[in-house]
């Protein structure tokens, strides 16, 4: 009995988790595409269109103890990255915790993020890991999504 009761217990919890995480918006779109270039090396270029009022934040500042999170890339085999996560016209804050001040970038409604792949004709996938936040009500949320890019 007391095994019946826990099992319902969780179906309820985990049919109630997916509802909800069905029913939150998607706040960050992203469109992956590779960029060739003049020396035969490519470049991974993500444009993340943002909902009003909420923002991305950017790759390009030193992730604070306590704080925002940087967006960050991580390529699935065999792709390697050849050169750091760039943001393209972040806009630049500052904030401030109990661990100090702290500079941050971000986005708002549109971004991009470039990081130089190897050269060759094969696919880059991977997944983009970054924090967006709704500046109004402060309510942040950790972004995670699939990328894929011919």
């Amino acid at each position: 009995m007391r095994h019946g009761i826990l099992t319902l217990g969780v179906a309820l919890l985990l049919s109630t988790g997916s509802a909800i995480a069905s029913d939150t918006p998607k706040v960050v779109a992203l469109d992956p595409r590779l960029e060739a270039q003049a020396d035969g090396s490519r470049e991974l270029v993500i444009d993340a269109r943002i909902e009003p009022g909420w923002i991305l934040y950017a790759s390009d500042f030193e992730q604070p103890q306590i704080g925002p999170r940087a967006a960050r890339v991580t390529l699935a085999d065999p792709a390697q990255p050849h050169g750091p996560l760039r943001s393209v016209d972040a806009r630049e804050g500052h904030g401030r915790s109990f661990a100090g001040d702290y500079r941050y970038t971000y986005f708002s409604e549109r971004g991009q993020l470039r990081l130089p792949v190897a050269a060759g004709s094969t696919p880059v996938t991977g997944t983009l890991r970054a924090q967006v936040c709704f500046e109004q009500s402060g309510l942040c949320e950790l972004v995670q999504q699939e990328i894929a890019a011919r």
